[in-house]
């Protein structure tokens, strides 16, 4: 019971289809690298974590459920009764175990599992799964539908910020229905993706975001999106955001972080008028002077002995921070 870690599961599978018969070999891969604790006490990870494990086999005519005792490092579990081919295998099915899972499985068998498997958790790991398939078009249909009808908002999120990786063609459309969703939360991540994606639709639906959405985050996070989209076009979004108000202020934050990406000069002025206000503006005034904005520098000097104590603390320490240490 006192002992640590948790089990790294290596799953493959291999079905008989004379026997009717469906093998899972299951390696538990972990290794103990724990040091001891400043009190000398030292947990050791076991090399064998034993227990019962449900599996759930689905097949077109029906799903074959079996419950296991795993009590080996490595050994093999067959569950008979697979009269066909199997359509999606769910090892640990309740996701009773905390642990990691490798099981690299077909596509149809992970697209049939995120529409089946009601379990968070799962539908987590197979978006993770479909993600890394970029190539695969039976995928992105997956995760696309997910992003679109999935009951719950974080797993339409999750899928949403899968999609990114995907061609602009396959992943924009789903992606420009998430930016309408009722849950801010896919939203923001929408807008997340299609930054990452880019592209002319993607541009216009993230400026859309920007200027309309009315969720404070995900204004945020289109504001930044838009610098990596169009960084020549976005001084005036920074601008405007440098002067939005905002819950704990985090449009004015992606705002400020905003301008320290650009190369772009005409922001300055912007992050001198609020000084006073954050002392990230400070920073990124002399993130820039570093990098050689002369008019950034010259702000900070400016400012040094501004008549409030807290704008010349956050100066100081800025210009530590950022020039003093190049010297």
């Amino acid at each position: 019971i006192y002992q640590a870690g948790y089990p790294e599961f290596v799953v493959s599978s291999a079905y008989d289809s004379a026997a009717g018969s469906l093998a899972l070999t299951i390696k538990q891969v972990q290794v103990d690298t724990s040091a001891s604790d400043t009190a000398n006490v030292r947990f050791t990870t076991p090399q064998v974590f034993q227990g019962p494990l449900s599996i759930r086999v689905g097949t077109a005519r029906g799903d074959v459920r079996k419950r296991v005792l795993l009590t080996a490092r490595e050994q093999v579990i067959h569950i008979t009764g697979v009269a066909s081919p199997p359509t999606m295998v769910v090892f640990d099915e309740p996701n009773a175990w905390l642990k990691t899972l490798t099981f690299e499985q077909p596509t149809p068998w992970l697209t049939t599992q995120l529409n089946r498997d009601a379990d968070l958790w799962n539908q987590s790991w197979v978006i993770e799964q479909l993600g890394r398939r970029r190539g695969d078009s039976l995928a992105l249909a997956a995760l696309a539908r997910a992003t679109r009808s999935a009951d719950y908002y974080r797993t339409r999120a999750e899928a949403a910020i899968a999609l990114r990786g995907f061609p602009e063609e396959g992943a924009v459309p789903p992606l420009e229905a998430a930016a309408r969703d009722t849950s801010a939360t896919v939203r923001e991540a929408a807008v997340l993706a299609l930054g990452t994606i880019g592209g002319e639709r993607a541009q216009s639906l993230v400026r859309a975001a920007w200027s309309k959405d009315s969720s404070y985050q995900v204004r945020a996070s289109a504001l930044g999106m838009l610098v990596r989209l169009d960084s020549a076009g976005a001084r005036e979004a920074i601008l405007s955001g440098l002067h939005t108000p905002s819950y704990r202020d985090v449009i004015q934050q992606a705002a400020i972080e905003a301008a320290g990406q650009t190369a772009d000069s005409a922001v300055v002025a912007g992050l001198e008028k609020i000084l006073g206000e954050q002392r990230l503006a400070a920073l990124t005034l002399a993130a820039m002077a570093r990098r050689g904005d002369t008019r950034a520098l010259s702000a900070l000097v400016r400012h040094r002995d501004d008549k409030r104590p807290w704008v010349r603390r956050w100066v100081l320490d800025a210009i530590e921070r950022e020039l003093e240490k190049e010297t």
